[in-house]
């Protein structure tokens, strides 16, 4: 059994993460953290409308993979390259008469994935992600609920997962005065990985937290402007070869980001959790890693638009 160089693996885990970055409405991940764009009132829903309606949500992110953590969580070079994604969602919304404070709604989202560098490069459309979710208001600005998706391997082959893998995770959002917190907590169960003369492969399962904590400058009934903070981690576990039976070293990995930005909000005539019909909102951060391991660094932008009509 040879031994890799350090950056060789690198690229590798780098070629990896890139295959991982098939995410879903606002569930994109800059070097690995499922639901990395997420922004103020993204788990926010209102069971007060009538009839149905749509959003349909683009994403863009941008992340500079110049550092990387080794399995000993020190920071090394990494594999020096720039990873552009851009996720479009659609989203369809409903409710049933009998429960008038739940709400439903079904979603695909579809990733185009580029990774360039000097001695790496990918591109194509990435493995589609579709589910839906419910969610229960206990009072007009508050949100709990439960979502699930399925990611599935139907991608180009540079940067398919080549895996199913399932995506279930709890949310909530609420507001305290002018102050709103949203919070999901996840995972990701993974399947068997199988590419054509490839190693068959069992990648470890995720388990991620997404936090934004934002403040409405103006009154929280007709916000505007909500600059926000955030914190991300996920923890995956080791990827194990079956064709070999052995585990794939240094494959685990963990990583904790920290993030700050702004959320506009163009709702005329309409309170934050009230009558969600026929508004736009956009958010964009900045977000950096402060701890991980086996894993590039996130070191990047994200933007996030979405019409409601």
């Amino acid at each position: 059994m040879h031994t890799r160089h350090p950056k060789q693996t690198i690229r590798r885990r780098h070629a990896f993460a890139l295959a991982m970055l098939g995410a879903t409405c606002s569930m994109a991940h800059a070097s690995g953290i499922p639901f990395a764009t997420d922004r103020p009132q993204t788990w926010q829903f209102s069971s007060d409308f009538e009839g149905t309606y749509d959003s349909f949500g683009q994403n863009l992110e941008w992340n500079h993979d110049n550092r990387a953590f080794d399995s000993h969580g020190n920071q090394v070079a990494g594999p020096g390259t720039n990873t552009f994604v851009g996720l479009s969602t659609f989203i369809h919304y409903w409710k049933v008469p009998s429960l008038p404070h739940v709400g439903f709604n079904a979603s695909i989202t579809l990733p185009a994935i580029r990774t360039q560098g000097s001695q790496f490069s990918a591109s194509g459309i990435g493995d589609p992600l579709v589910g839906g979710l419910v969610w229960y208001n206990p009072a007009p600005a508050t949100t709990l609920g439960f979502q699930a998706y399925v990611q599935v391997p139907v991608g180009q082959n540079a940067v398919s997962t080549n895996t199913w893998s399932f995506w279930p995770s709890v949310f909530y959002d609420d507001w305290y005065g002018h102050l709103n917190v949203d919070l999901l907590l996840g995972g990701i169960l993974r399947g068997r990985t199988l590419r054509s003369g490839q190693d068959d492969l069992s990648p470890g399962n995720t388990f991620h937290l997404n936090l934004r904590v934002g403040y409405s400058i103006s009154p929280p009934d007709s916000p505007f402007a909500i600059p926000f903070v955030g914190l991300d981690y996920q923890t995956s576990g080791g990827t194990f070869n079956q064709t070999a039976s052995i585990p794939v070293a240094n494959s685990a990995s963990r990583e904790t980001t920290v993030g700050l930005g702004v959320l506009f909000q163009f709702k005329p005539n309409s309170l934050p959790f009230l009558h969600q019909k026929m508004y736009d909102q956009l958010s964009i951060q900045y977000q950096h890693s402060v701890s991980g391991r086996n894993t590039t660094l996130t070191n990047g932008i994200l933007v996030q638009a979405w019409h409601y009509w």
